[in-house]
């Protein structure tokens, strides 16, 4: 059945309307064609609808999806256009057979073709046996017609003129149904539905002929009304045969073009030739004796019966011939492939393995095909495989990969992909042999992130580790060894190198199995170790005795020690960590050398106590701290803004603890938010229309979603100008953000934002991060340049830098400018910024504005 609400709309007003207008026409329309013929106005009507509907279903269609319909609304036209020729002129003008019946010809006929059209679709048709089905069907049915006593050579009581006329629609109504049997039986999965309602329209329009032929042998009310509903509903039926065709044709592929038998289409063949054997049947048990007619039919009938198993037998020859080649071909194809191809059931037995696949899974060239697959595999990897399996369909995911272990072979890593054809319970497995490469992989990993000497982690895979998320306490320790320098000078590098390889042996002699020992480069080393600060201070102390040992080589002793600095690994991210670490090195090394410094964090215990961040905002305890960027003749060009918090028992807490507080309260956004409004809002508010603003986005604080429309909404509200707004960030901000972030930030610098990476030197190149996100600014923190305290090769490195980036059209900002003779060093190195506690800061919004009030020394 068809559902009501899949027929077209047009259809289901213009049915009823059409039997409404039959009712009223028919009894009111000469039978024999003498008179008026008002049915036919109605037809008219009928056939001008479905045109129309047609050809606005065919409209979005593609030219061959749509060819078949578009040929059924022309045809509609031409019966649209006889039936109202011929109710126009009544009488013997278009009486009997006609112009008007020449045009309704052309238009009955087309069912034919779009059914043609449609066999077309179907994968390699094969149009002589299509021509011999519906030639038996044909002729089956005009000897039916001829046994049940209706004779075709001289219809009775037919009129003499009309005779002919009367063969023709007999005759109309079974090449009908033969050639919809043949072409319309089998289509593709697309087409199904609409080739068995063209088989419908095709029932309809036989009716129609039959009744027609009926009508000129017996004129009566009751002919014209069956052939009058049965050309209607035919018309109407094309409409839904056209509304449930494909809009186009997208896949091409062999299963696309695949034969689909309509069970419509075979009632309809096997009626039709089962009809004439009944036939004969009756004729028989009633003792009729057959026409010649009948007897020449039935004779042509097994004539094309034999023809058409001849066809047949050709037909199947030839698939039988296609099959074994194209098998031969694949069987070619697998033996000639590299990759082995094997084909598994849901049980995991192999059902076709080819020689590429039993080379690779270890199995005999003459052993049983039906082994498990898992039996071949590792035990480790077995349930991956049995897991990737039943819960991954075939063809997604990422392939797989497991270790198989040939019998009296080295195991093997192989990759598979695979496929599955639904319903079929099969899997088919390309598999491909990937020991060297993964080897080589992992060779590459290994090297990425160790170090060559050592073989101990290197900082790329420390700082790794330092992002990855713990539930436990972890505490950094960053050391580097005590006149190590010595040894290079005097017993050469060789001897400093057996010395690093001693010191990694020695670490790892007293940290934990948990714990991670690096080496940073030269002489510096670091460990992570899991626990709290008392447990790092221990395993920093044990490192220091046991590095304060005597060092022998083969020809020298050394007496070398270590100093440590530790910090804790926080909120604020190992970057942070590794800076606090790292000032509590040097603090280790100011103290004498060969002892532990942790670092100096302030006691924020408690600080969550204070109420709710909008309580905070309300009371007005956060505020806002300013640092100065001078230009080199000491006029401030850009204030960095960091939010701090009066706390009533704390005192100011700012930086990284109270983005710790607002990130523990689940405000960081917020905190930001509050934060961009407000230094806006503040600097918008001063007299210099020049002056900007810097705001950092701390790594780890906030999603990235929404920080476009955040700053957009501050830059509205202040009316501040968007080229005065800096956002900075570090390169640890875009590692640990989300994806969001780059796409975040290059729309707020389209607005006119402009962009800092801070903190530049203490991750990769800065190359690298300009192909990645394009920046405005660079802050350089001038101690990150060199190690310890040689600020003559800093700014020989601060100078190369400030170089490069006006190269790229960077504005450098020269950071941690401590004292006049440091900042006359870095102004020397045309830094066009400096920024440091040489420079003004700790300001308030008041004293940035007394301080651009007053003039500038000359």
């Amino acid at each position: 059945m068809i559902p009501r609400r899949s027929i077209p709309r047009s259809v289901r007003w213009t049915v009823p309307l059409a039997l409404l207008g039959l009712l009223i026409t028919v009894p009111h329309s000469a039978p024999d064609g003498t008179g008026m013929q008002w049915d036919e106005i109605v037809l008219g009507g009928v056939a001008a609808s479905s045109a129309w509907a047609i050809f606005r279903i065919a409209r979005p269609m593609t030219r061959s999806a749509g060819r078949p319909w578009r040929i059924g609304g022309y045809a509609a036209l031409l019966f649209m256009t006889a039936q109202w020729l011929a109710a126009a002129f009544p009488g013997p003008e278009l009486d009997g057979f006609g112009f008007d019946d020449v045009l309704l010809f052309g238009g009955a006929a087309s069912p034919l073709v779009i059914c043609g059209l449609l066999a077309r679709r179907v994968g390699r048709t094969r149009w002589p046996a299509l021509v011999v089905d519906g030639l038996v069907i044909t002729v089956a049915l005009l000897v039916v017609t001829e046994v049940l006593r209706t004779p075709l050579v001289n219809p009775a009581n037919a009129p003499d003129d009309l005779r002919s006329l009367v063969l023709m629609y007999g005759a109309y109504a079974a090449v009908m149904l033969g050639g919809a049997g043949a072409m319309c039986t089998v289509s593709t999965a697309a087409l199904r539905r609409s080739v068995s309602v063209m088989i419908a329209v095709v029932a309809w329009q036989a009716t129609a002929g039959v009744a027609e032929a009926m009508a000129i042998v017996d004129p009566s009310s009751f002919w014209t009304a069956i052939s009058d509903v049965a050309v209607a509903m035919g018309l109407q039926t094309a409409v839904v045969a056209a509304s449930f065709a494909p809009r186009r044709f997208a896949d091409h592929t062999a299963r696309a073009a695949a034969p689909v038998v309509s069970p419509v289409g075979v009632v309809l063949v096997v009626g039709a030739l089962l009809s004439l054997p009944v036939a004969i049947g009756l004729m028989e048990w009633k003792d009729h004796s057959h026409s010649t007619a009948a007897e020449i039919g039935i004779a042509v009938v097994l004539s094309l019966m034999a023809l058409r198993l001849v066809l047949r037998i050709r037909e199947d020859g030839r698939m039988t011939q296609d099959l074994v080649r194209s098998e031969e071909d694949f069987r070619g194809l697998i033996e000639a492939s590299s990759d082995g191809i094997a084909i598994m059931d849901a049980k995991f037995r192999l059902l076709f393995t080819s020689p590429a696949a039993r080379s690779l899974l270890g199995l005999d060239a003459d052993a049983d095909d039906e082994v498990s697959l898992l039996d071949l595999v590792d035990p480790a990897d077995r349930d991956a495989v049995r897991s990737a399996t039943a819960d991954i369909p075939a063809g997604s995911g990422t392939p797989l990969h497991f270790r198989v272990l040939p019998a009296g072979g080295s195991p093997r890593e192989l990759e598979a992909t695979s496929t599955e054809r639904p319903g079929s319970g099969r899997r088919v497995l390309y598999l491909r042999d990937v020991t060297t490469r993964r080897r080589r992989e992992r060779e590459l990993e290994r090297l990425a992130y160790s170090d060559h000497l050592t073989g101990l982690p290197n900082r790329a895979l420390l700082f790794r580790e330092l992002t990855a998320p713990s539930v436990e306490p972890r505490c950094l320790l960053v050391l580097d060894l005590d006149g190590f320098k010595a040894v290079n000078d005097v017993a050469g590098h060789e001897a400093g190198d057996h010395l690093l390889v001693e010191v990694a042996r020695r670490l790892h002699t007293v940290v934990r199995e948990d714990d991670l020992v690096a080496r940073l480069g030269g002489d510096e080393f670091a460990v992570l170790v899991t626990g709290t600060l008392a447990e790092a201070v221990d395993v920093a102390q044990r490192v220091v005795d046991a590095l304060g040992l005597p060092h022998r080589t083969s020809e020298w002793a050394f007496a070398v020690g270590a100093s440590v600095g530790v910090a804790v690994l926080g909120a604020a991210g190992g970057q942070a960590a590794f800076r606090e670490a790292d000032t509590a090195l040097r603090a280790a090394k100011q103290a004498g050398k060969g002892c532990v410094r942790t670092a100096d964090a302030p006691d924020t215990a408690g600080v969550e106590a204070q109420p709710d961040f909008d309580d905070v905002v309300a009371e007005g305890l956060f505020g806002l701290h300013l640092d100065a960027a001078c230009r080199p003749d000491g006029a401030i060009d850009l204030v960095h803004a960091t939010p701090t918090w009066s706390h009533p028992e704390h005192g100011t807490v700012r930086g990284l603890d109270l983005w710790g507080f607002a990130e523990r309260q689940g405000r960081a956004a917020e905190l930001r938010t509050w934060l961009l409004e407000e230094a806006c809002r503040e600097i918008a508010a001063l007299p210099d229309p020049h002056l900007g603003v810097a705001v950092s986005l701390p790594a780890g604080y906030g999603a990235a979603e929404g920080l476009a429309g955040e700053i957009a909404t501050a830059l509205t509200l202040s009316g501040l100008d968007p080229s005065r707004l800096v956002v900075s960030f570090t390169e640890e901000t875009l590692l640990t953000g989300s994806a969001a972030l780059v796409p975040e930030l290059e729309a707020a610098r389209r607005s006119g934002v402009r962009l800092c990476l801070d903190n530049f030197g203490m991750g990769h190149s800065l190359f690298a991060l300009l192909a990645r996100i394009p920046l405005d600014l660079v802050r350089v923190d001038l101690a990150a340049l060199a190690t310890r305290d040689d600020t003559e090769r800093a700014l020989q490195v601060l100078a190369a830098m400030v170089r490069t980036n006006r190269g790229f059209g960077l504005t450098t900002i020269a950071g941690g400018v401590a004292t006049p003779e440091i900042r006359a060093a870095v102004v020397a190195t045309e830094a066009e910024l400096l920024h440091g506690r040489s420079e003004p800061h700790g300001l308030t919004v008041a004293d940035v504005a007394a301080l651009l009030a007053t003039p500038l020394p000359s």
